[in-house]
């Protein structure tokens, strides 16, 4: 079957190389684009044993990190090594990963010679894959070396899953490569044994996005207020992680449909991509909005904002402190939805759309505790919005029952770091045993 992947890269290999070139010369690889190939600027292990833990993307990366902080404190004696794929994710890890880990660097293609190249840098006792990360050669290649191959916080969603069933003999080799996946509910793990992962090599642990969310839980709305300019006891609505166009439409609609009720109502807006700003910004000025630029804050004493427009990375978490009600997009369009942990871990009733199914287990969660509610249009997001502002006490239940829910749900990444440690410590006592035989 690897014959096979092998074989499909090389036929396909006009079009990836095309596509990786437009992305180093032109795009965003360029920065540190040999590091795609395997040259990775780490040197040779000397004395500590290394994990290799790998994120796609910044969400994956902020999942990782109450597992990275558990790793550290269950391992003091190994050296990890986080990767990521996207230049996003790299900053995520550099700015919040660092004090965790050891070394910080891109991941390898999927090629033969560039995971062979990346592994002989890195010589991991065991590779810690999040989510759904699962690549053929690198796996086979750390598993063919000997090396543990761990999931971390494992999903597949409804569209992968349905993607999978059709490649069932190529997932089936796959998986016979991984040595145990902490996944996220027991509908990921049916999936996983559906697909060929022994059910002994299977656990729920609960999703990591649970501890992840309390990084920023501790953040001070009057600090925030005073930031973005915003006046001291006007309403908040915190919109995050909108992907398309419809969505801030719909957005913005639903806010004039606000506004005209409640003027002093202030919107907060920050767009998955920050490349988008520019046309966010055009789009909200279409809807008659004068939005600020969070880098353009804080504004002179006296002056305040009521529509901001968030142009800076890696601050939305703290973002939803100020917030009376949070909107959380990518769900109002069939893209999956976004992450509903944060708003929750600060205790704000969240409102999104329909599609949620990447985040399937959390949305219903919330909807079955009355902190969460779907909404599909914005004459209804407006509504739900209005009976909320209008009803302190409402939210200060919701507020209560949305904190009860992250703490009842936490725990995944202590659990993700026990199994790796039991694994890591059983792999050695094998070496070890191994070891004495050849020298009987």
């Amino acid at each position: 079957m690897r014959f096979l992947y092998n074989l499909l890269l090389l036929l396909l290999s006009p079009f990836w190389l095309a596509y990786t070139l437009v992305r180093i010369v032109g795009g965003s690889w360029r920065e540190r684009w040999w590091e795609r190939f395997g040259w990775l600027p780490i040197p040779p292990p000397t004395h500590k044993r290394r994990l290799w833990v790998h994120c796609v993307s910044v969400g994956e990366t902020l999942a990782a990190l109450p597992v990275l902080k558990a790793l550290r404190k269950a391992l003091p004696d190994y050296e990890i090594v986080l990767t990521t794929t996207t230049p996003t994710g790299q900053r995520t890890a550099r700015d919040s990963a660092h004090q965790w880990v050891d070394y910080i660097t891109y991941f390898p293609l999927d090629l033969p010679f560039a995971v062979n190249r990346a592994l002989s840098h890195i010589q991991p006792d065991a590779l810690l894959l999040f989510e759904t990360e699962l690549w053929f050669n690198l796996v086979h290649a750390q598993h063919r070396r000997g090396g543990l191959v761990l999931v971390l916080n494992g999903r597949l969603s409804d569209r992968s899953f349905r993607r999978a069933r059709y490649l069932r003999p190529f997932y089936r080799a796959l998986l016979r490569c991984i040595d145990f996946a902490c996944v996220q509910s027991p509908t990921d793990a049916l999936r996983f044994i559906e697909l060929g992962l022994l059910p002994s090599r299977v656990e729920v642990v609960g999703n990591t996005k649970f501890d992840q969310a309390l990084e920023a839980a501790d953040a001070n709305p009057n600090e925030w207020r005073a930031r973005l300019s915003l006046p001291p006891d006007a309403p908040v609505i915190v919109v995050g992680s909108t992907r398309t166009a419809e969505e801030e439409r719909l957005v913005a609609e639903a806010y004039r449909l606000v506004r005209s009720a409640l003027p002093p109502t202030c919107l907060v807006l920050a767009p998955r991509h920050l490349e988008r700003i520019p046309e966010v910004e055009s789009l909200l000025r279409e809807q008659g909005l004068e939005p600020i630029r969070r880098t353009q804050l804080p504004l002179p004493e006296g002056q305040h904002a009521q529509v901001v427009l968030v142009d800076t990375f890696g601050e939305l978490a703290h973002l939803y402190c100020v917030a009376d009600v949070a909107v959380v997009g990518g769900a109002f369009a069939p893209l999956g939805g976004q992450n509903l942990f944060q708003p929750l871990a600060h205790g704000k009733p969240v409102f999104f759309g329909p599609h949620t199914h990447n985040f399937r287990d959390i949305a219903q969660l919330a909807k079955e505790a009355g902190v969460g509610f779907e909404v599909r249009t914005a004459g209804e997001l407006a509504e739900g919005i209005l009976r909320l502002l209008r009803d302190e006490k409402a939210r200060q239940e919701i507020e209560t029952r949305a904190r009860e829910l992250i703490a009842r749900h936490q725990g995944a990444a202590r659990r993700c770091a026990q199994h790796v440690k039991q694994w890591v410590e059983r792999s050695q006592r094998h070496l070890h045993s191994f070891a004495r035989l050849k020298q009987m």
